[in-house]
């Protein structure tokens, strides 16, 4: 897969599927759809449009991002995606009109865009009829793809965002492309996992990436191979660890990983982060947490 930043040359013709993309829910999946539908006819490639910074930052707010820009390739790429445009989220771009913003993507060979019914751009918030007429007035079609919803409830970036938060993985898992998942370097930690048998690989991670607190089950991937894991996200109370950490015990590992850049998924709810009143205690609740991930396939 390409990237490219908004802007920067590009000569081969594409279909564009507009938005910010912070994970690919169903719904994001549904403009993806369409947009390959419409790259098939005219034989030419898909994009997705995305920004490359935190842009709630810039909007003075301190959420984090579901995926970081480099996670959201992975899932692109994935999923299919020819190419990735990017821009970073900032002053100039909050100023800029929609006409000037359109005007920008349609220096490219535009074939086709695809936009939510929701999807607004420019300063002055045109809305997706905005667009449509935009595109119209190119000679390039715009689909625009309506709500989808799950057992009522509208498909969307934020009920995903509160899901993890929750620590409701499973359900967010349903919604999205792929098992929510981390990716991070492994570094060195304080070493008390071996100590008591269970060793645990610590995972430096973006600091504008959303971290679900609480012990998981999932899977680690190193160098594309799959292994199940215990995953800690959050303090380490029976330690007196108070900063926000990810680890993850790998079963049946012994391989010395640090370093590498590994990717972290999380499948199952198991329980909160709590204090245990000793080592041994703790130690009787991994080795319940083990049993009950050994059952994944």
């Amino acid at each position: 897969m390409q990237t490219i930043e908004l802007g920067q040359q590009f000569n081969k013709p594409f279909v564009i599927a507009l938005g910010f993309f912070d994970c690919m829910h169903l719904g994001h999946r549904a403009l993806l759809n369409e947009a390959k539908s419409i790259a098939d006819k005219y034989n030419c490639m898909v994009a997705m449009f995305t920004f490359s910074n935190n842009h709630f930052k810039v909007l003075g707010k301190d959420t984090k991002l579901i995926y970081t820009i480099e996670e959201r390739q992975q899932i692109f790429e994935d999923l299919g995606v020819d190419l990735t445009v990017c821009s970073v989220f900032d002053k100039n771009f909050m100023a800029m009109k929609s006409e000037e913003f359109l005007g920008r993507l349609f220096g490219y060979d535009i074939k086709g865009v695809v936009c939510g019914f929701d999807y607004s751009c420019g300063s002055d918030i045109a809305k997706s009829s905005d667009v449509v007429r935009y595109c119209n007035g190119k000679g390039v079609e715009c689909h625009v793809v309506g709500e989808v919803t799950v057992g009522g409830e509208k498909v969307s970036s934020t009920l995903v965002r509160n899901l993890l938060t929750s620590g409701n993985v499973e359900k967010a898992n349903k919604l999205l492309s792929q098992d929510f998942f981390i990716c991070g370097t492994v570094v060195h930690g304080r070493g008390v996992g071996h100590t008591i048998g269970f060793p645990t690989a610590n995972v430096a991670v973006a600091a504008d990436k959303l971290l679900p607190v609480g012990v998981y089950g999932g899977y680690v991937y190193i160098d594309g191979v799959r292994h199940k894991a215990i995953v800690n996200i959050g303090s380490k109370p029976t330690f007196d660890v108070d900063n926000q950490t990810l680890e993850a015990h790998i079963l049946d590992f012994a391989q010395d990983i640090y370093g590498k850049h590994i990717k972290v998924s999380v499948v199952e709810y198991l329980r909160g982060i709590s204090k245990f009143s000793s080592v041994e205690q703790l130690c009787n609740q991994l080795r319940q947490d083990l049993k009950r991930v050994r059952l994944y396939d």
